[in-house]
């Protein structure tokens, strides 16, 4: 059993980890985000359908968009909440909001991007003109 402590990584290894987080994070929360934007489409444009057959397609958009992407974020909080943490050097309150704001500046261009894509209307039901 190992009992003397490990040698701390040089900064240029954690400039590189810190980078390819923050590059594979903006990536994977601005996927989530179009996943979830494409829920609510589906749920949209196949209510009349699913209202013809008898059953709705109420609530698709939540279960299948937007709770995925709640707990990814959750997920992601924790991990961030960890590295942040370094050991018990940093408290747990400063840690605890770091970790909060990292994961809004890594969801928030995501969550702009489809906002974007979808002409502001992710959560709403588009205008039907016949």
């Amino acid at each position: 059993m190992r009992t003397e402590p490990r040698a701390a990584l040089s900064p240029a290894v954690k400039a590189v980890a810190w980078t390819a987080s923050v590059f594979f994070a903006l990536l994977l929360f601005a996927v989530a985000w179009v996943w979830c934007g494409m829920s609510y489409e589906e749920q949209f444009s196949e209510q009349s359908k699913a209202v013809s057959a008898g059953s709705t397609m109420q609530g698709w958009g939540l279960t299948v968009g937007l709770v995925p992407v709640l707990v990814f974020h959750a997920l992601v909080a924790i991990g961030a909440f960890f590295a942040v943490h370094d050991g018990g050097r940093r408290g747990v309150p400063a840690s605890l909001a770091l970790a909060v704001v990292l994961v809004l500046a890594v969801s928030l261009p995501g969550f702009v991007a489809v906002q974007l894509l979808y002409g502001g209307t992710m959560f709403a039901p588009p205008v039907y003109v016949p």
